[in-house]
């Protein structure tokens, strides 16, 4: 039996000041922070490369899928803090609407909010720096990681 790894939620007490409900919805129901593993190390190893413990983003719906069954861009492993709100918002393009893990009642409200979407608030993309360092998000030269996870290498 596989276990799976931890996850982590994006969501934040304030994120509802700086971000549209469609983001909040997104944070809250369909996004989780992730560590790599040695599978998707091994996964990536023909597009881009990932660390062992990089922190990535994925959907939460298809996550226990083995990797060649999940729709594109399932899982985002962004370069650094500031290119999470971009990494994030290819994955709202290209992967929710063809997930085959998403229920359908999330999907039907998903399908409404993002119909209804704002940009949310000026300033909402450092917000979404802010937030990724209050959950202990850093930048390294090798992508983003959790601050204590940096001590057991």
């Amino acid at each position: 039996t596989q276990t799976q790894p931890a996850t982590y939620s994006l969501t934040l007490s304030d994120d509802a000041r700086w971000l549209s409900e469609f983001l909040c919805f997104v944070r809250l129901h369909c996004l989780e922070l992730f560590c790599a593993t040695s599978d998707d190390v091994t996964s990536r190893m023909k597009s881009k490369k990932v660390s062992l413990n990089q922190v990535g983003i994925r959907c939460c719906f298809c996550a226990h899928l083995t990797h060649q069954r999940r729709a594109r861009r399932s899982s985002t492993f962004p370069s650094s803090l500031s290119r999470i709100y971009q990494s994030i918002t290819m994955m709202l393009r290209d992967h929710f609407m063809v997930c085959s893990e998403m229920p359908e009642g999330i999907k039907d409200r998903y399908t409404t909010l993002r119909g209804n979407a704002s940009q949310g608030i000026v300033g909402s993309k450092q917000y979404w720096v802010d937030a990724a360092k209050r959950k202990g998000l850093i930048d390294t030269p090798s992508g983003i990681f959790f601050e204590e996870s940096r001590l057991f290498e």
